[in-house]
């Protein structure tokens, strides 16, 4: 048995390398037939437009990061549809994975859910997958650790019989933004043994995203869900780990009694834990007076309970605050829109926007694989288990984590004893539209706002595109 090589090196368990199987012909132009790459809605900025034009070139791969709001989910989706190229979608997490319609990065590639070691890397059931892959698309990649993202370099080299390759050859698309969702790692071990095979816990830090054919930055700048010139300043400064005394003293203008705000406004607390969420929404549901129905979600094949959108057991009462989690192919409501519920039967549910009563139909979500289709000689995406359930969840409350993602019209910041993670203060104060719609249970303290200024790092490795 051949020696192994530490996370960073370029050999892998030669008995277990497999032949080496030719690259396929690069194929990143425009899929076939389609006039424009961009769907219908879609404005292609400049910047969209040079991540398209990159992409295609082959040359090398692309991080795409950016304030809260400037559309990266958009353009992974844009690049993803329109690029005609053997491609995976891969997320940390399975709620993520969900939403970008790909599998989790542990379960592609078969890996444990804790610190990964070189001896965690062995030949993959989805080998041949990765021998026809041309680019892996990664989501929400300020969440992967450095051991993670070496684990997946080490593994495409071994499973794609390339040792020497920086990723064995595969183009990488990462998405995400440090300065919202940054890795975790909570025990001090994990933290020192990070710092010392990688030079820290982000992706960025793993020296094959350097090697071969580079990585290009493309940092998005234009902002679609404010257009408060003085809130995006605040807000900018806030994500920077710039915010100052003035910049405190404005958003502490908006401090107000939740009740002064009024029962009927539909402003939804944000708060940092699980806990606390839970315990305002059920306070509130159980203050109704109303009747409450319980509809559970119909399960098919695997579908795991971290990437549920919603619960299975979903308890309702006519009154109730909620949010839609799906997009209205009428258009009368987004996924994100705050509403009451008002009537409910057996399996029926009516809910009121603005004023108008709608039945809202219960919504499927798929649990997604990969898979290498024998006879088309191509990957194909396979569905390994579905959840189905009325795209609703209790909104009186959610977690920040939870409501990362969301353009809120009315957000009311309740952090109690403070924030504990790097960017919960940025992404919070960001879920808001405008500078009126925001609301805070207390004024904020440069305590509140943490900041990891290593998240930078990157910045300072990868060339900038534009």
């Amino acid at each position: 048995m051949q020696g192994r090589v530490r996370h960073g090196g370029d050999r892998v368990p030669t008995s277990d390398i497999p032949s080496p199987t030719p690259a396929p012909a690069p194929s990143t132009g425009l899929v076939p037939g389609s006039a424009s790459p961009w769907p219908a809605g879609v404005t292609p900025t400049g910047e969209y437009e040079a991540a398209l034009d990159y992409a295609r070139g082959g040359a090398g791969h692309l991080f795409v990061t950016g304030r809260a709001g400037t559309g990266k989910s958009t353009l992974l989706r844009c690049l993803r549809d329109s690029i005609a190229a053997e491609t995976v979608v891969v997320a940390p997490t399975g709620l993520a994975a969900v939403n970008v319609g790909g599998q989790t990065i542990h379960s592609f590639f078969g890996l444990p859910p804790r610190l990964i070691r070189p001896d965690d890397i062995r030949r993959s059931r989805n080998g041949r997958v990765m021998r026809r892959l041309e680019i892996l698309i990664i989501d929400e990649v300020s969440m992967v650790r450095s051991d993670l993202m070496a684990a997946i370099d080490q593994s495409l080299r071994l499973n794609r019989g390339r040792p020497r390759e920086p990723f064995g050859g595969v183009r990488l698309m990462l998405f995400g933004d440090l300065h919202q969702l940054p890795p975790v790692v909570q025990e001090a071990e994990v933290a020192s043994y990070l710092e010392s095979e990688f030079g820290g816990p982000f992706f960025f830090s793993v020296g094959a995203l350097r090697e071969g054919i580079g990585t290009g930055l493309l940092e998005l700048s234009e902002v679609f869900r404010q257009s408060d010139q003085t809130l995006l300043r605040v807000l900018n400064r806030v994500r920077d780990g710039d915010a100052g005394e003035e910049d405190l003293q404005i958003l502490n203008e908006r401090v107000h009694p939740i009740r002064t705000l009024g029962e009927g406004e539909p402003y939804v607390i944000l708060t940092p834990t699980n806990a606390a969420a839970q315990r305002i929404n059920l306070a509130y549901l159980d203050a109704l007076p109303t009747a409450a129905r319980t509809y559970e979600a119909g399960m098919t094949g695997e579908f795991n309970a971290s990437a549920q959108p919603t619960d299975q057991i979903l308890t309702l009462k006519p009154g109730a605050k909620v949010m839609l989690l799906r997009n209205d192919p009428d258009r009368r409501w987004v996924n994100g829109t705050v509403a009451r519920v008002s009537r409910l039967t057996e399996r029926q549910v009516w809910i009121e926007v603005d004023g108008r009563e709608y039945e809202v139909e219960p919504a499927s979500w798929e649990q997604r694989r990969y898979a290498f289709d024998q006879s088309a000689e191509k990957v194909v995406e396979t569905v390994a288990g579905t959840f189905k359930q009325f795209p609703l969840r209790l909104a009186w409350a959610l977690t920040i984590h939870k409501s990362q993602g969301l353009t809120l019209d009315k957000v009311y910041i309740d952090l109690g004893r403070g924030t504990f993670a790097h960017g919960q203060a940025y992404v919070a104060l960001s879920r808001c539209r405008t500078f009126e719609g925001l609301a805070l249970a207390r004024p904020l303290k440069p305590t509140d706002i943490l900041f990891d200024a290593s998240v930078m790092g990157y910045r300072d490795i990868f060339p900038r595109l534009v």
